[in-house]
């Protein structure tokens, strides 16, 4: 198999890591994904196969994009409607209160995240310990909503349309919109609809990938996977030194820190680093 993603629409109730270990074991090859999706919620999973695995840090910073379904009037231990219920709040608001709170969520925030959240604390996560009843330290962190928008509100449910960063948990950006309210709020339905310039209507859903007998037609090269980065093609000569681990020089370009994906003479060799005009060997493909 060569290294490639498969983009895999992930049905409710399965978690990533059920999806990872099935799709491994019928296909019989090394898989990876490249974030998260609670067993709640559908929508698109990145799937990294072979040595595509390699490069799963370039999709996971990608940002994202989710339809989301808020109840009103209910705060939940996890923030979702699988979670128990802790209180319960009378719902006093008007969509356009709705609409107004939302504009305050949009840009860079502190979120803290979940209580069930696959966090790691300690070396362990976050979600272990809260099931065992321990109580849980999170740390805020810095997160950006790109956008913020209201698709549908028939109060106590409002749908939002939210466009985020990498990392962004929308079950604690609702459970804080509904704190913002005054209600409270958890998720009812989630559905990640896109990664960066990867859409949910592209995937094959997971059903119909588990009756397939092959991979070949629905995976994609991890050289076409990752032409969201600029691309510079090498020679022999300087292709035999970054292999070698060394630098060239590369002086129309000027930013700073930018992956570009390496070719030499058409054929995709990995994935290199600019820093300061220096093009650098950052992960490249195993040589045959």
């Amino acid at each position: 198999m060569f290294p490639s993603v498969i983009l895999v629409d992930k049905p409710k109730g399965l978690t990533s890591f059920q999806v990872v270990e099935n799709v491994k074991k019928r296909f019989k090859v090394k898989v990876g994904h490249t974030g998260t999706l609670d067993p709640i919620a559908t929508g698109l999973l990145i799937l990294l196969l072979d040595t595509a695995t390699r490069y799963a840090e370039f999709f996971t910073k990608l940002p994202k994009e989710y339809l989301a379904t808020a109840t009103l009037g209910e705060i939940r231990d996890t923030y979702d409607a699988e979670g128990t219920l802790i209180e319960k709040r009378e719902v006093n608001i008007s969509c356009q209160d709705v609409h107004n709170v939302l504009k305050s969520f949009i840009g860079k925030i502190s979120q803290v995240p979940p209580p069930y959240s696959a966090k790691r604390i300690a070396g362990r996560r976050a979600y272990e310990l809260a099931r065992k009843g321990i109580s849980v330290d999170l740390k805020p962190v810095e997160v950006e909503v790109f956008n913020a928008q209201i698709v549908e509100c028939q109060i106590p449910q409002v749908r939002f349309l939210f466009f985020v960063s990498s990392g962004t948990y929308i079950r604690s950006l609702v459970h804080d919109i509904g704190q913002k309210l005054g209600c409270g709020a958890y998720v009812e339905d989630l559905r990640r609809t896109k990664i960066g310039p990867f859409d949910v209507s592209k995937a094959i859903s997971y059903e119909r990938l588990m009756t397939l007998t092959d991979l070949q037609g629905i995976a994609i090269p991890i050289w076409s996977a990752l032409d969201f980065m600029p691309a510079v093609d090498l020679d022999f000569k300087n292709a035999d030194k970054i292999r070698k681990g060394m630098f060239i020089t590369l002086p129309s370009y000027t930013k700073e820190r930018l992956f570009v994906r390496l070719y030499e003479n058409d054929t995709f060799i990995g994935v290199g680093i600019v820093e300061e005009n220096r093009l650098k060997p950052y992960r490249l493909l195993p040589q045959k």
